[in-house]
């Protein structure tokens, strides 16, 4: 579930870096221009994958089951993946001392 977090707040940030809002005061003036919008358009299948509850119950379970879970987002010639694996901790085969 940790991993999960980091994930959706790593998602936002990715968003937030591609698609920045247009009245920050961060940006130099005519920093940003308006460019036609996609049917592949990252920063927005970003924030949608964040507050997805469907995409977090699959991410969840395949991450439960031990199996990695990736999500991509593409825009034109670009992919952005968020990827999650299970660390598989191998159990100790030497007992501590009673």
């Amino acid at each position: 579930r940790l991993a999960l977090r980091w994930l959706h707040h790593q998602a936002h940030r990715l968003a937030d870096a591609l698609d920045p809002d247009p009245h920050t005061t961060h940006l130099p003036p005519h920093a940003l221009r308006p460019t036609p919008r996609t049917t592949e358009h990252a920063p927005t299948q970003l924030r949608f994958w964040a507050a997805d509850s469907d995409y977090a119950e699959e991410a969840t379970d395949r991450l439960a089951t031990g199996y990695p879970y990736r999500f991509t987002a593409r825009q034109g010639p670009a992919w952005y993946q968020l990827t999650a694996r299970p660390l598989l901790i191998p159990s100790s085969s030497v007992r501590p001392p009673a």
